[in-house]
């Protein structure tokens, strides 16, 4: 008994995402845990550790909540074990992600595009993280295939359903879909009038149920776009996080998302200027893709993942506009440049799912097993930069941890430091006032360091004993190091 063809294809692709489960075993940014499993973790079992952004309310509570409800599937069932908290929310982005694909494949009609995706190694890297990154992934890709291009004969805003929670999830999503939706506007032969009511309606719809899920989560009446807003972009809060040259994106960003695929690309943006009657949809997307890079560059702090989302537009133009360049070329080298094309996607792809920043994870799973035989009273001090590891998501147990904050500058206070800050500036000092001084302190049971400032605070832990040291990466960057060491009390 064969499946049909489309299931077939989903199937594999299916597959295909799932295995991501299985190979990435790292870390990415603190974000796919801090807001994603620890909030959903906090909703689901009542405790937990919320940051600023969430005490804020400048977060949706959409994607943690149904991640909450796959947590609370789990306990109904008596299966809430710690790995399985871990695991079945990235089977879940992981299906949501194979989705996604199908879906591409279905508005590209193509297998080589289709290909290119799957091969794409930041992708693959990032596909079933619990990140909302992700999620604003996977929700434009599914939006772009059913969008009402002009030479479509299907004129449907189904897409606009996708895109209004998007928006509402993350309001950063409006950047790409701005241009679109005003090219829908224009474009549609139906009535503005009518249309435009539509999108009204449709528009405040998404926006009236995720204010009615956030302000229940939230305890209160919220508008978290708007609180969004305020912090982010008037507060300009991001720029704490570091800030970037502002080329960045065309010379590091697309370079290290696209790969090799980034010199099709720069093809296809000569290709469409000087051919753009025959690239109306290419031309569209590629307006919409320098407009996007436009307006993240103008914001001081930067990401890979921010872009991620443009990773569907940026394959389907460069694949369009170059397949049918007139350029003899012979067997062995069209299959030496695919044999490049997938070995410099399956080499970084390899070492940065299973080698680089993969020890801070350990490391809490290890913390995790070491706590399930002590007693309650366990108590844990994470003297590592902010938001290093998960947390509660990971440990699964109400254990007291102390680790180093880092909330900004509200109160624009001169000469400020975070936390974290004020303990790398000075750790012996911090700990002598924290710890060593403090009669009211408790001594913890564990302490995780990276390698780099053990020999700071070699007095405090002399009455430790390194029980695991674990790699975390070959290029430590500020205040990390190239290992992760877990101490015990003795």
């Amino acid at each position: 008994m064969h499946l049909p063809r489309r299931y077939g294809m989903l199937s594999l692709l299916l597959l295909w995402r799932l295995t991501s489960v299985i190979i990435v075993q790292t870390a990415h940014v603190p974000d796919e845990y801090w807001q994603s499993l620890e909030v959903a973790h906090y909703l689901a079992f009542d405790y937990g550790y919320l940051t600023w952004e969430w005490t804020l309310m400048i977060r949706s509570y959409i994607y943690p909540f149904l991640i909450s409800i796959l947590y609370r599937a789990l306990t109904i069932l008596s299966l809430d074990f710690a790995i399985l908290l871990t695991i079945l929310p990235r089977v879940f982005q992981a299906v949501l992600a194979a989705y996604g694909d199908y879906r591409f494949y279905k508005w590209t009609k193509s297998k080589w595009m289709l290909f290119l995706l799957c091969l794409n190694w930041y992708w693959y890297y990032c596909a079933s993280r619990t990140l909302i990154n992700a999620v604003e992934t996977v929700g434009t890709t599914i939006a772009l295939s059913i969008f009402p291009w002009k030479d479509n004969y299907v004129q449907s805003i189904k897409f606009l359903w996708i895109v209004g929670f998007l928006c509402m999830i993350r309001p950063t999503a409006a950047i790409i879909w701005l241009p679109l939706c005003l090219y829908h506007i224009c474009s549609s032969a139906e009535k503005k009038i009518i249309l435009f009511g539509r999108y009204v309606i449709i528009c405040f719809s998404c926006f009236l149920i995720s204010i009615l899920i956030d302000s229940y989560c939230y305890g209160k009446f919220v508008i978290t776009p708007w609180k969004f807003f305020q912090v982010n972009v008037l507060g300009s809060v991001g720029d704490i996080y570091g800030k970037e040259h502002t080329l960045w994106y065309i010379f590091v960003g697309l370079p290290v998302i696209l790969g090799l695929y980034y010199i099709p690309f720069l093809i296809a943006i000569w290709r469409i200027f000087r051919h753009s009657v025959y690239f109306h949809r290419e031309l569209i997307m590629l307006i919409v893709i320098g407009w996007t890079l436009f307006v993240y560059s103008l914001l001081p702090h930067k990401e890979f993942r921010f872009i991620l989302p443009l990773l569907p537009m940026l394959i389907y133009v460069s694949s369009a506009c170059t397949y049918r360049l007139n350029v003899k070329i012979t067997t062995f080298a069209r299959k030496s440049i695919l044999a490049l094309l997938i070995l410099s996607n399956v080499v970084p792809g390899f070492y940065f799912s299973l080698i680089h920043q993969r020890g801070t994870l350990n490391v809490i799973e290890f913390l995790q097993h070491e706590i399930r035989v002590n007693p309650p009273s366990t108590n844990v001090l994470l003297l590592t930069p902010c938001h290093a590891t998960p947390l509660y998501s990971y440990l699964h147990v109400n254990a007291s941890v102390k680790f180093l904050t880092c909330e900004p500058n509200f109160d624009n206070s001169n000469n400020y430091l975070d936390e974290a800050d004020q303990f790398f500036a000075s750790p012996t000092s911090w700990l002598d006032n924290n710890y060593v001084n403090n009669k009211n302190a408790v001594i913890p049971t564990y302490v995780i360091i990276f390698d780099n400032v053990v020999n700071k605070i070699t007095n405090f832990l002399s009455r430790y004993k390194l029980i695991a040291k674990i790699f975390y990466t070959h290029f430590p960057q500020s205040n990390y190091g190239e290992y992760v060491l877990l101490y015990k009390h003795v």
